[in-house]
């Protein structure tokens, strides 16, 4: 799973140019909302380097039973970072970052996203074991899909908000897909490891498959779990959510 030079630098600038943006935004327009962006995404990044230095202590017990368990630890980190961005809007007092102002409906409306997304993200890391920038990357990508994609344009636009289309893709490529880049770090990156750890121990849960199809379309198969959530979305809103 070694990084390839392309990836790893796309990752380091990435990153330093979404955190660039942030702390720039935060300080010129010290809001309640964008100090909330930039504090909770910094902490998501925090919470994935101290996963790291303490893998020491979970490690050897996930690689265990690897694919179970790293599904597992990908879910409780999203729901971790999903209560840590509600729990930060709510001491600022800020609005419209989490999805929703009750920590209850808010992981009953992003769970589903995410416990789908880890699970096909695991079954596509076990086959083909991209590297850890690679995966930084796609993680990036997967929250494009969720946030920008489905909670950005399609529930606004059935919500009968205007949705400038052309603008939020080009903010979304040139800013927040680098900025998404911690926040789902610990959804696949830590996943990642236990599937490397086992990999390493000679797992015989790991056997990668006879690939019979492009990388890339393995790479892109959690995004087809948008499309049951965002009927679950709608429902959900349309029924419990005022």
């Amino acid at each position: 799973m070694k990084d390839k030079p392309f990836a790893y630098w796309l990752v380091v600038f990435g990153v330093t140019w979404g955190q660039i943006i942030l702390i720039s935004s935060a300080i010129r327009e010290p809001t309640a909302h964008n100090l909330t962006l930039m504090l909770a995404i910094q902490a998501s990044g925090l919470y994935t380097l101290i996963l790291y230095s303490l893998r020491g202590s979970w490690m050897p017990w996930l690689v265990k039973r690897p694919l179970p368990n790293a599904c597992w630890l990908g879910i409780f980190n999203a729901a971790f970072i999903e209560t840590l961005f509600w729990g930060i809007q709510k001491i600022l007092g800020a609005t419209d970052v989490a999805a929703h102002p009750n920590l209850l409906i808010d992981l009953g409306l992003t769970m589903p996203w995410y416990a789908g997304m880890v699970v096909l993200f695991v079954h596509s890391q076990r086959r083909r074991n991209f590297s850890l920038a690679v995966v930084l990357l796609l993680g990036a990508l997967y929250e494009v899909g969720a946030d920008g994609l489905v909670g950005g344009q399609i529930i606004p636009l059935i919500s009968g908000k205007p949705v400038d289309f052309v603008g939020s893709w080009v903010l979304l490529a040139a800013l927040a897909v680098w900025q998404f880049i911690p926040v789902y770090s610990s959804m696949v990156l830590a996943p990642a490891w236990v599937l490397e750890g086992a990999r390493r121990e000679g797992s015989g849960q790991l056997r990668k498959d006879k690939p019979g199809r492009r990388a890339w379309l393995d790479a892109l198969t959690p995004l087809i779990w948008l499309a049951p959530y965002t009927i679950y979305v709608i429902i959900i809103m349309n029924l419990f959510v005022k």
